[in-house]
């Protein structure tokens, strides 16, 4: 999970297109269940904001995807732990 936050976080304050493939993903049945297991966890508590969730011939897809002020805050308590 930590993956697509930091991921999401260079992003911002912009969105992006969010695919297993950007956060070390594969292709095959169980990667795609992490990373949906992942956006599920990441929009459950409130830290990732996204506009749709496409399936396709590729695969998922989590649109528009965003790290929402509470994911920022998330990130930068870790970073004060780890210092």
């Amino acid at each position: 999970m930590e993956s697509v936050a930091r991921l999401l976080q260079q992003r911002w304050p912009g969105s992006t297109l969010l695919t297993p493939a950007d956060v070390g993903l594969g292709r095959d049945k169980d990667s795609i269940a992490t990373f949906l297991a992942m956006v599920e966890s990441l929009s459950d508590s409130g830290f990732l904001s996204y506009e749709a969730l496409v399936f396709n011939a590729e695969g998922p897809m989590v649109i528009d995807a965003a790290l929402t002020a509470r994911g920022r805050a998330m990130l930068a308590a870790e970073g004060d732990l780890a210092h």
